[in-house]
């Protein structure tokens, strides 16, 4: 007899009632906490919880043994109490290896949420981690107990094999959970597609035998681990995983591929499904045959969004080409004897590219005009510089399709992008009116197509009208209000600019260049 047992056996020969009676509170206990569905200590401090188990669970078991050996000495019964023993040490062994192994889960399930990983660990996984560590602890028992492993594998041996051959296929879909389970192609909460299954659907369980996908229909398709092992599949991965699809567009040989892709561009960049960082790409995809293709390449939150973005972005294309007048241009097999329609839509002339501007608003008609006489169409490639930290710009720019960041220059030299400016917007005004060096450079994050209005244009114009100098001062200090965010960010030295400081700024400059054409 051991010291913890002759401990056991004095104070249930002492306290046997108040023992009793606890086992009683902690049986209803646990009653109500199955039937409630709450475990407050356990949700809160599962580990605490599951370490506080590897010495309770043992402990209730020696217990109820000295309990048992209590009543059996009360009934005169010594003959039952080495079974009691034997019994008690097993299972002792069989609880202390199940809360070590829960112990092992919590630990696992909480490393998943430090990385912020919402996935489960799949029931395969933890019901082999318990059988693992209670075969261990038979093992261990049999060989307290003085058993031999020899004798009990030969004579399991023949019957070992018999049932194996009858369980050929569950057992092979058993090691083909397990090896699902530790090399994880797919995860619960992920979207796959079986191509040999015509299958699309989302992880909800993967145990011993199966794997259960529901499809979108909500119907769930249980397929045998075997054939989800050998069988190719797609991974579109979970609700939080970005999906990058891209889509192809037929538009007529006749417009501009410039043009065309500064249409797709705008398009996408108008859905509200569709990402804007990373930004949408469009690319001439095709053109050694009539029509062009273009491939619309876009960023969606996650796969299932993939219906609704999609049908968005047709929808958008559709409406931008139709006020554009180009006509899409799908492959068509029917023959047809009647005049094909020419497409003869070109990008929007410079004054009507004016009119969408800010400042347009205080101009007429012929100063518009007279603006769009002096200005002119440029393209820039993706990455290309358009006007650069630290210089005096001569000109201002009108995006009229593409993307273009404006950044600032950290201290180690990288660049921070603060601002992305569509189709539409303008720069280069507060640079192209002031003394002030530009702090900030303007890179083509796409293809580009922009119109340049140059000083010598604006100078005619305030000459003629003092007071849109005044009105271009105050545009331009608002927008470099706007810009000292970007300046503090980039760490270097701020000096606010006043409203007569903007307007003395841009007195200088138009001075300077009229000397500089007399000279």
């Amino acid at each position: 007899m051991t010291a913890l047992q002759q401990l056991i056996d004095g104070l249930t020969d002492s306290y046997w009632e108040l023992l009793v009676g606890l086992l009683v509170l902690v049986f209803i206990w646990k009653i109500g906490t199955l039937l409630v569905g709450k475990r407050p200590l356990a949700e809160h401090l599962p580990l605490m919880t599951a370490l506080l188990d590897v010495i309770l669970l043992p402990m209730w078991v020696i217990i109820i043994s000295g309990l048992l050996r209590y009543a059996l000495r009360a009934l005169e019964l010594p003959s039952l109490i080495d079974p009691v023993d034997w019994w008690t040490d097993f299972f002792v062994y069989l609880t202390a290896a199940w809360a070590m192994g829960h112990v092992v889960t919590v630990v696992a399930k909480q490393r998943r949420r430090r990385k912020n990983r919402n996935e489960h660990i799949p029931k395969l996984i933890e019901a082999l981690l318990y059988v693992t560590v209670m075969l261990v602890a038979v093992g261990l028992f049999m060989w307290q107990q003085g058993y031999s492993f020899t004798g009990v594998w030969v004579s399991t041996g023949v019957a070992a094999g018999v049932i194996g051959l009858a369980l050929q296929r569950t057992l092979g879909d058993l090691f083909a959970g397990v090896s699902l389970g530790i090399e994880r192609p797919f995860r619960i909460g992920d979207w796959l597609e079986l191509p040999e299954e015509k299958l699309v659907g989302q992880v909800v369980d993967l145990n011993w035998r199966a794997t259960r996908l529901r499809g979108w229909d909500n119907a769930t398709v249980v397929i045998p681990n075997g054939r989800m092992a050998s069988a190719s599949l797609k991974n579109y991965y979970s609700d939080h995983h970005l999906y990058a699809p891209w889509y192809f567009v037929n538009i007529p040989a006749e417009v501009s591929p410039r043009f065309a892709c500064a249409l797709l561009l705008d398009a996408a960049m108008r859905c509200d499904s569709v990402l804007k960082f990373p930004n949408p790409v469009v690319r001439l995809s095709d053109a050694s045959k009539v029509p062009y293709s273009y491939m619309v390449w876009v960023h969606l939150k996650n796969y299932p969004s993939m219906f609704r973005a999609r049908e968005e972005l047709y929808r958008e294309i559709h409406l931008g080409l139709q006020e554009a007048g180009i006509e899409v241009s799908p492959e068509v097999t029917e023959m047809r004897t009647r005049r094909a329609h020419t497409n003869r839509a070109e990008p929007p002339t410079v004054a009507l590219a004016l009119r969408s501007l800010d400042v347009a608003g205080v101009l007429n008609d012929d100063e518009l005009n007279q603006l769009a006489a002096r200005s002119e169409y440029r393209y820039f490639d993706v990455g290309d510089q358009i006007l650069a930290e630290g210089g005096v710009s001569d000109a201002f720019y009108v995006i009229i399709g593409g993307l273009v960041d404006s950044a600032i220059r950290l201290p180690d030299g990288s660049p921070k992008v603060v601002e992305t400016l569509g189709p539409g917007k303008h720069f280069g005004i507060s640079e192209m009116l002031t003394t002030q060096q530009n702090f900030l450079e303007f890179i083509a994050n796409t293809d580009v197509t922009l119109i340049r209005i140059d000083l010598d244009a604006v100078r005619e114009l305030i000459t003629k009208r003092p007071e849109l100098g005044e009105y271009l001062a105050g545009v331009v200090k608002t927008r470099l209000d706007a810009a000292d965010a970007a300046r503090v960010a980039s760490r270097r030295p701020v000096r606010r600019l006043s409203l007569r400081d903007v307007r003395d700024g841009i007195e200088r400059r138009l001075r300077g260049n009229r000397g500089e054409r007399r000279g």
